[in-house]
């Protein structure tokens, strides 16, 4: 059974000062096709939320509802910091409702339309932390359906979230005809998606790359006002090259984005990760590293979970508007740890920014992902061999000892020359005096005040420490030598670490926190560079 347009009853005015169940709607955030989102006090928990409100109508479409409440649960089950998960979600008086944590933010269409374009760096280092989160939906086999800058919250760091999860289609929606899509997101639309064919991971990976483009010249790749122009320019226009658009930007950069932007799903990156290091590789102008299978990071690590079935169910998201700010936390058994805010104004009602990872009701084993082997030795290169000043200085005295000797010699063959001589005269013996100047050792320079290590850090060595039990040196080594290579500025990135153990790849994310960088990521792995 699908939504028909005329039984989806679009919400008039706002409700802001009414009560909704046991929330205070107090301030309107948002509005989008799908329904409103607002910033609610939740009487009961006494917490405050953003509140997203469906659309009258869609809770009486069993269907609809059923796919609702199971991907809301899937949703909730993400562990990965760049997914803002769900407190709630259910129906009151006939209205369907996502609780989720409340952030402070800014929408990257909002970033885009004060500035513009961003530069390179900045625009790969978004992309990086939204393809991690796609990668953790889609190992769980959900499609966002909607990836643009409108759903992309950008707080303080650059700290990037994909929002706008949970909102899904009914069965038979065609993705055209189902109401509330927007003209605007025609552009980040990828081809198949203009017919009837199952949802993939694929057609996220096309709009991330939509957005990627957009970063980086300030337009879309295919403006498109119509749906006919949408489908022309998906279908039979090759995508310009960003380089040629913005100057700064590198030409290899041209070839990710005709990649990421292919017609045919088969020909585009394998995984949002793919795409994402194909785009810092074009930045660093070095090589392309290998692909690696996406990895369920809300899992045993030990699992590597490729792209999903078409059979799984899909997700699709809708714009909830300019101003859109959400959030949310983990509910049921699910738990996060104390807060930790970044610095700057980027606030969290509750919990901490971003979940460390899941937590389960039971007892379960730690991963084997993080035990450390034998001796693994650190990463870095060993340090050239310096040459002793102590070696010329030996040579010199060598040298001098060896000319006295010679002196001495020669005038004691001169003394035994005249044997006719009355007086034999005692020989004249020159003194040779040796000064012995000490090596001149240049005074060291004082080292660098270290880092202070965080509190509850346990370090491996001078540069990197562990956060967790369950993290082990040999990883963080491996996180610490991905992070420089990614680039020499301490900035908010996300990487990604093979364990030594198990040689799985694994996403972490690394945001600077004073003098020190930290990076969460994997099964409740914390990794700190000092």
């Amino acid at each position: 059974m699908s939504v028909c347009p005329n039984r989806l009853l679009v919400m008039v005015g706002n409700r802001v000062g009414t009560q909704f169940g046991p929330y205070r709607l107090d301030e309107l955030l948002g509005r989008g096709g799908m329904g409103e989102v607002y910033r609610a006090y939740d009487t009961v928990k006494d917490r405050t939320v953003a509140l997203k409100l469906l659309n009258p109508g869609l809770a009486d479409d069993s269907t609809y509802q059923e796919r609702f409440r199971r991907e809301s649960r899937a949703v909730a089950r993400l562990g990965e910091p760049h997914v803002i998960p769900i407190h709630d979600w259910g129906e009151i008086d006939g209205v369907l409702f996502i609780d989720m944590r409340l952030v402070h933010g800014e929408d990257l269409r909002a970033l885009l339309t004060r500035e513009t374009k961003l530069d390179p760096e900045r625009s790969v280092s978004i992309i990086e932390q939204v393809a991690a989160a796609l990668d953790a939906a889609h190992g769980e086999g959900l499609v966002h359906r909607d990836v643009k800058p409108e759903n992309i919250l950008v707080g303080t760091n650059d700290f990037a979230y994909l929002v706008d999860f949970g909102v899904a289609h009914a069965d038979e929606d065609t993705h055209l005809t189902q109401t509330g899509t927007a003209v605007g997101s025609l552009a980040y639309m990828a081809p198949e998606l203009f017919d009837a064919a199952p949802l993939t991971p694929a057609s996220d990976i096309y709009a991330l790359a939509c957005v990627l483009f957009e970063c980086l010249t300030g337009r879309v790749p295919h403006p498109a006002t119509t749906v006919s122009s949408a489908i022309k320019a998906a279908l039979f226009e090759p995508p310009p090259a960003p380089s040629t658009v913005t100057a700064g930007v590198p030409a290899a950069m041209d070839e990710v984005i005709r990649h990421g932007l292919a017609a045919d799903p088969a020909q585009r990156f394998s995984s949002a990760a793919e795409l994402a290091r194909a785009a810092r590789a074009a930045l660093t102008g070095e090589p392309a590293p290998r692909s690696y299978s996406a990895v369920n990071l809300s899992k045993a690590p030990s699992t590597v979970i490729a792209p999903p079935d078409p059979a799984y169910d899909q997700t699709q998201v809708r714009q909830t508007g300019p101003e859109s700010v959400v959030g949310a936390n983990h509910s049921g058994a699910q738990q996060v740890s104390e807060p930790h805010d970044f610095p700057g104004t980027c606030r969290f009602t509750d919990s901490q920014p971003y979940p460390t990872g899941q937590q389960f009701s039971g007892p379960q084993p730690y991963p084997a992902a993080y035990a450390p082997p034998p001796a693994y030795p650190p990463a870095y290169p060993p340090a050239e061999r310096r040459r002793s000043p102590a070696i010329p200085i030996l040579i010199g005295l060598i040298v001098v000892a060896l000319i006295g000797l010679a002196v001495v010699a020669g005038v004691l063959l001169a003394g035994t020359g005249d044997d006719t001589s009355d007086t034999a005269s005692e020989p004249t013996t020159p003194t040779v005096t040796e000064t012995v100047v000490p090596p001149q050792t240049q005074n060291p320079q004082p080292a660098p005040p270290q880092p202070a290590v965080p509190s509850g850090s346990t370090p491996c060595d001078s540069t990197v420490g562990v956060g967790t039990s369950v993290t082990s040196c040999p990883f963080a080594f491996a996180v610490r030598d991905e992070y420089f290579r990614a680039g020499g500025a301490r900035t908010a990135r996300v990487i990604y670490a093979a364990s030594p153990v198990t040689g799985l790849t694994y996403a972490m994310t690394c945001v600077p926190e004073g003098s020190v960088v930290t990076c969460r990521g994997g099964n409740d792995a914390v990794v700190h560079i000092y």
